[in-house]
């Protein structure tokens, strides 16, 4: 048995880890889960070249406003489409959940500095919000400082309204593109194949369906089926045996 003394110290530490876990939960921020969209011919694509992106969108909570980390990466792998290898992703372009107000908050570093409003991208309409390279358009302009083929950027956009949760707000989004309320494109140039650029649209990749286990009584049968098959070859390998001694 635990002595007075033992559980005075186990109860200093579980003390000690209680405001522990109470200041690393008011360090780090709120994050709130994620979810990724793909830019993919089979969603939409004005040339069919096969130029695809993966985006990640990540909400965190910041103060009263919700910050919306965009990791963006082009994946073209000449695998879809006409099979492009090499493209350059010059351009994002997304709607928004209403009655939110949208500003860019940082680039990261990366070569995605301008931000578009209400984005015109025939033949695909108007979106609410754009993100891309500096250009004289959204959708036409210099390509030369795009995502190559393989490479990733992230950019972060604060979102402030009336109080605002990351983890409502991502549920929101995701809803929004899962039914089809909310849109997603991307805006690719210098592409190795066709016309030389592209337009696609993206949306939620549905996983492949689980594949189906056989029930236990099933298994059984093909054990006892294999098992029959098996004796009836050592039976003839006796029969034969026997019949080759007489």
């Amino acid at each position: 048995m635990m002595n007075l003394m033992n559980l005075s110290k186990a109860a200093a530490i579980a003390t000690l880890a209680t405001a522990a876990i109470a200041a690393s939960s008011a360090i780090m921020p709120n994050s709130a889960q994620a979810f990724t969209l793909a830019i993919d011919p089979q969603f939409g694509s004005t040339e069919n070249t096969g130029s695809t992106a993966k985006l990640n969108f990540d909400f965190v909570q910041s103060d009263s406003n919700v910050l919306l980390n965009l990791g963006m990466t082009n994946n073209t792998n000449g695998t879809v489409g006409l099979g492009a290898n090499q493209s350059s992703l010059v351009g994002v372009a997304f709607d928004i959940v209403s009655g939110l107000n949208v500003s860019l908050q940082s680039s990261n570093g990366s070569n995605f500095t301008k931000l578009w409003k209400n984005v015109s991208l025939p033949p695909y309409g108007t979106y609410d919000v754009g993100i891309s390279t500096p250009r004289k358009s959204f959708a036409g302009g210099n390509a030369n400082l795009g995502l190559k083929a393989g490479e990733s950027a992230t950019v972060s956009f604060l979102f402030s309204g009336t109080n605002l949760n990351a983890k409502i707000l991502e549920s929101a989004f995701l809803s929004g593109f899962k039914d089809g309320s909310l849109s997603v494109a991307g805006r690719f140039q210098q592409v190795d194949v066709g016309a030389g650029s592209d337009k696609v649209s993206g949306g939620i990749v549905q996983p492949p369906p689980p594949k189906k286990v056989p029930e236990p009584s099933a298994l059984l049968g093909i054990l006892a089926v294999g098992g029959m098959g098996l004796g009836r070859k050592k039976l003839q390998g006796k029969v034969v045996k026997i019949a080759q001694s007489v």
